[in-house]
């Protein structure tokens, strides 16, 4: 009954823009993107409240239409068809199950719909509930199931309709973080089986780095960058991305040299080459991104002191540091601790760092 869907699913979005009128105000929700979708593929579209994520998902459904652009599915324009004419489903937040129908009868809805007859019904809904672990629940009401399983329920009467895109509304926001960590495990291992298309929302970066086969940064209605989680997270396009996407420490810096992929800069007292964006050219003012994991300090000794602890805070599997070095705000994790050497506040800190888990950006106001 299920089948790999990956040749068929593909789609784009050229110069897709939607504005909403509100009172004598124009708001540009969408502002001009495009993006290419592969069929198979599972893609994350990630960024904070207000971004155009949420909109973005709504134009690929069809609950909107756009302002301006094309929206393809397999090489045909979709962009002004209702969602009844468009081959995707939908797992909502909410779960939009129907409280008066069990389990089976929930799934069965949209097959009814397409007026199957009844054996075809019970065979298509047989083999995705136990695909989804919900055998033996069928008659069972939605408040007869935690929330796990209403999920399950949700994610089975997508499926079921054999769709070329799938589409996520956070679906996972309602969970508890163990529940959470789980169904992110099943969809995923789900998706890559069944190979249908997949587009994902959500603010949480978690559930975008291991979910995706890339991620889709967006930010005031546009597409800030386009690319794998290491991608993403190891070489970051915008100081934005940088900064939503994982943790970071913001150096600014000058650029004494520039040789192919990389940037002469000196932090902390010592020269560093440390790989960096394209755009920066020596004699810039830049920033330098380091992740809290690559910072490295041992006490300082000798007089090459340069930091201070401010801070310790013990997390059990990692210790985190404050740390003020010469000025600058620093956050320092060590993620395998000795924990007979665990550094006191307002201990003398020398501080280097793993140059090739840092990145050099262009100068952009924070503020």
């Amino acid at each position: 009954m299920m089948t790999n869907n990956k040749s068929t699913g593909s789609m784009t979005l050229q110069n897709v823009s939607k504005i909403f009128e509100q009172g004598n105000n124009q708001v540009r929700a969408v502002d001009n993107i495009s993006l290419e979708i592969n069929g198979g593929e599972f893609i994350t579209l990630l960024g904070p409240s207000g971004c155009g994520k949420t909109t973005t998902l709504r134009l690929l459904a069809g609950f909107e239409f756009p302002t301006s652009g094309v929206i393809s599915l397999d090489g045909k324009n979709i962009a002004n068809q209702p969602p009844n004419q468009r081959p995707m489903a939908m797992v909502f937040q909410s779960y939009a199950l129907f409280p008066h129908m069990n389990v089976f009868e929930n799934v069965a809805y949209g097959l009814r719909l397409r007026k199957m007859n009844e054996s075809e019904i019970r065979e298509a809904v047989e083999i995705v509930l136990h695909m989804m672990n919900l055998a033996g629940l069928e008659k069972r009401n939605p408040s007869q199931l935690s929330g796990g399983q209403q999920q399950r329920v949700a994610l089975a009467r997508a499926m079921v309709m054999k769709p070329k895109v799938l589409l996520f509304d956070e679906p996972l926001s309602n969970l508890d973080a163990k529940l959470r960590t789980q169904m992110r495990v099943e969809i995923r291992h789900l998706q890559q089986r069944l190979g249908i298309t997949s587009v994902y929302v959500t603010h949480d970066q978690v559930e975008a780095m291991s979910l995706s086969d890339r991620v889709v940064v967006m930010n005031k209605g546009r597409i800030e960058q386009v690319g794998t989680p290491v991608d993403i997270f190891v070489r970051p396009a915008s100081l934005f991305v940088a900064d939503f996407i994982g943790r970071a420490n913001f150096i600014e810096t000058k650029i004494q040299e520039r040789k192919e992929q990389q940037c002469l800069i000196n932090a902390f007292g010592g020269d560093y080459w440390v790989p960096c964006a394209e755009s920066v050219t020596q004699g810039d003012t830049a920033y330098l991104m380091i992740r809290p994991e690559a910072i490295e300090i041992k006490p300082a000794a000798n007089g090459n002191k340069n930091g201070e602890i401010q801070s310790t805070v013990f997390l059990g599997a990692s210790v985190e540091y404050e740390i003020d070095a010469n000025g600058n705000h620093l956050i320092a994790v060590d993620t395998s601790p000795r924990f007979d050497q665990i550094l006191k506040e307002n201990c003398p800190v020398e501080i280097t760092f793993d140059p090739n888990r840092s990145y050099v950006l262009p100068y952009e106001d924070r503020n």
